[in-house]
């Protein structure tokens, strides 16, 4: 949303006794999420297309050929613009940069520096968040004073409390800021942070506000803890349930440092509903069209979800009478959109796997990646509440963390003959169980998407009263998911011939018969894997018409590359 346009809708929306908006940020998002097209029609919406997303029926063999695309079909790109040769080149546009991005009329926070080539681009690949081809450099943010007037606190989906400090307003990069994120415990009491001190702000990426520093101690002599669980009372303060304290660690090996958070408990808290209701029904989870933040929000707030699967027994007449609206100004949901999740949400009981429904719970570290590799490890709910394998990974996680973190000869740091002494017996009986662990899951071939720290989240969570809560629903509601990609032991599955595609993984690429989402549910129900890139532990290179530098760097590789056929001959075994 340009800064101008940004600045006009206020007005209107001012001169009209409607609410403003704090930022075009929240202005954008907030537009994306209405429900009436009118609406949001509107709102002064701009589009800047900055990269390449999916590629079929063709090549684009550089950012430079892609930008004149653009060009050549009149869709506005992201400029200013800057080829460079070298390291020195690419610091002067940043600086260049620098002076011209307060004349842009939208707002920005850095420069990205990207590779031009495609082939080189794909040769450098990707982590799990981000290209390997791309680097932002960030501008120093502005900063200010200002006095921390009191600290509230937020309840996210998961049940994380997070402190805010609540500011005197001041503004900052060219909004006022009156919150500012305290992250946890932890970081106010490595701050010093305390209410009625001066401390100074920052946006982070010229948008979230946050704490820098204190400058000046309301009371210069006190040295107090800050202590969540005391400050409320040990009590959450949406539902008044109960809240658990929980340490971790943080940081790089020999530098890890403890970090306090804090917890709601209670599964049925009406903040944390929401927030999970969205996931459940998302499009990577369930899939149950019609229900976006508002309708989410409003259905916790008319006492009609209390947890996600509430949302089965919700009569279809009363989702159509479902005030989207105030009391004052009622907007109902309509018969067309409650016929619409009545229709998908029962085609979720029927037809979802079960590695949709483990993803849709919102498992704390279990995100798609680890719930396909639960889903072929177990069955069911049933063996998941029950697992072996995931105790045993929990375990091995636990004492290999505690093994790393405390070594009998530290890199970085020298410890005392006592304390040797101390770990030494610890050490030698971890090392045991930790080899015996890794023998007994090494048939497993458990994929690193599923770690410890998840696993023992999985144990928890199916524990815990709100697991148990779930396995009874599902039981009453007769619903229950299985496993479309069951193949715990991929060797034995690929010789028995029942999952012909264990253990093997696969990049698709070109244009191909099908949507690759259907094609790459096919491959994981034959025990396969699909990931995005090539790389040495590609088994397969599926390509239809094109390909581009991926079937390239397959042949570099020596990586087999199969066609739509081949790959129908391999799922007949």
């Amino acid at each position: 949303m340009p800064n101008e346009a940004f600045v006009k809708m206020n007005e209107e929306r001012d001169e009209a006794g409607l609410a403003t908006f704090a930022n075009p940020r929240n202005a954008t998002a907030g537009t994306l999420k209405l429900l009436d097209p009118r609406e949001v029609a509107k709102r002064p919406l701009d589009f800047i297309a900055h990269g390449v997303g999916l590629v079929e029926g063709g090549d684009i063999p550089s950012v430079t050929a892609f930008h004149e695309l653009l060009d050549r079909l009149g869709i506005r790109k992201n400029v200013p613009l800057w080829h460079a040769e070298s390291a020195e080149e690419v610091l002067d546009a940043i600086r260049e940069l620098d002076e011209k991005r307060h004349q842009l009329d939208y707002g920005t926070d850095g420069a990205v520096i990207k590779v031009i080539d495609r082939a080189d681009q794909e040769t450098l690949g990707y982590t799990s968040r981000a290209p390997r081809w791309a680097a932002a450099y960030k501008y120093p943010p502005e900063q200010k004073e200002t006095t921390l007037e009191d600290i509230t606190v937020q309840v996210g989906r998961t049940g994380k409390l997070t402190p805010v400090a609540e500011l005197s307003p001041v503004l900052v990069s060219g909004t006022t800021v009156r919150r500012a994120t305290l992250h946890n415990e932890s970081f106010i009491n490595e701050k010093e942070i305390a209410i009625g001190d001066t401390v100074l702000i920052q946006k982070a990426g010229e948008i979230i506000p946050e704490v820098i520093k204190v400058v000046t101690k309301k009371e210069p002599d006190s040295d107090a803890r800050f202590s969540l669980h005391d400050y409320l009372d040990g009590v959450c303060p949406v539902c008044s349930g109960p809240i658990e304290r929980r340490e971790t660690l943080s940081g790089s090996k020999g530098e890890e440092r403890s970090i306090i958070t804090h917890f709601c408990v209670n599964f049925e808290c009406p903040a944390q509903v929401a927030s999970r209701l969205k996931q459940f029904v998302s499009r990577k989870a369930l899939d149950i069209e019609g229900i976006g933040s508002i309708v989410a929000e409003k259905l916790v707030e008319r006492g009609l979800v209390k947890t996600p699967l509430d949302l089965f027994s919700i009569p279809e007449e009363r989702l159509g009478n479902l005030n989207l609206g105030t009391e004052e100004s009622p907007r109902m949901l309509g018969d067309k959109n409650a016929a619409k999740i009545v229709q998908t949400r029962e085609r979720a009981a029927r037809e979802m796997p079960l590695a949709r429904w483990i993803f849709a719970m919102g498992i704390s570290q279990v995100g798609e990646s680890a719930s396909r590799e639960l889903s072929r490890l177990h069955r069911n709910f049933e063996e998941i509440a029950n697992s072996e394998i995931l105790r045993e990974l929990a375990e091995y996680g636990k004492k290999e963390t505690w093994l790393r973190q405390n070594p009998l000869n530290p890199r970085n740091e020298r410890i005392s003959k006592e304390e040797k002494a101390k770990r030494k017996p610890i050490v030698e009986e971890y090392r045991k169980r930790v080899r015996e662990l890794a023998e007994q899951l090494s048939g497993f071939e458990i994929g690193a998407d599923l770690g410890g720290v998840a696993a023992a989240n999985v144990e928890s969570f199916f524990t815990s009263k709100a697991g148990v809560h779930l396995l009874d629903r599902l039981a009453d509601l007769g619903i229950d998911p299985q496993s479309d990609n069951y193949a715990p032991k991929p060797s034995e599955a690929a010789a028995s011939g029942d999952k012909p595609l264990a253990g093997k993984t696969f990049v698709i690429t070109g244009s191909l018969s099908a949507p690759r989402d259907d094609i790459a549910a096919r491959i994981t129900a034959a025990g396969g894997k699909v990931t995005g890139s090539v790389s040495k532990n590609t088994d397969y290179l599926l390509a239809g018409e094109g390909g581009g530098s991926k079937r390239d760097k397959a042949e570099k590789l020596g990586i087999p590359i199969i066609d739509e056929a081949e790959l129908d001959r391999m799922l007949d075994g």
